[in-house]
């Protein structure tokens, strides 16, 4: 085991403790997202200039934001 300050608070991690689910729940919510927007091409944009990466990175995160909506929909009509 490592002896770095880092190393020693990741050992010391309560992982069954409300707090910590909490937050990977959000961390995990963030990394499925960024990995939707990489599949969109929003990593690395072939565009020039700010304000069409900016309206295309806006439409991409809006794109998602409807998908996870779609699907929140079809769980409330399965039930």
């Amino acid at each position: 085991m490592s002896v770095s300050e880092g190393a020693r608070i990741r050992c010391q991690l309560n992982r069954d403790s409300e707090q910590y689910k909490q937050i990977y729940k959000q961390r995990t919510a963030v990394e499925r997202i960024f990995s939707q927007a990489k599949a969109l091409g929003i990593e690395r944009p072939k565009l020039r200039h700010q304000l069409a990466i900016s309206t295309q990175n806006t439409l991409i995160y809006l794109l998602i934001n409807v998908r996870a909506l779609q699907r929140v929909f079809a769980k409330l009509d399965a039930a």
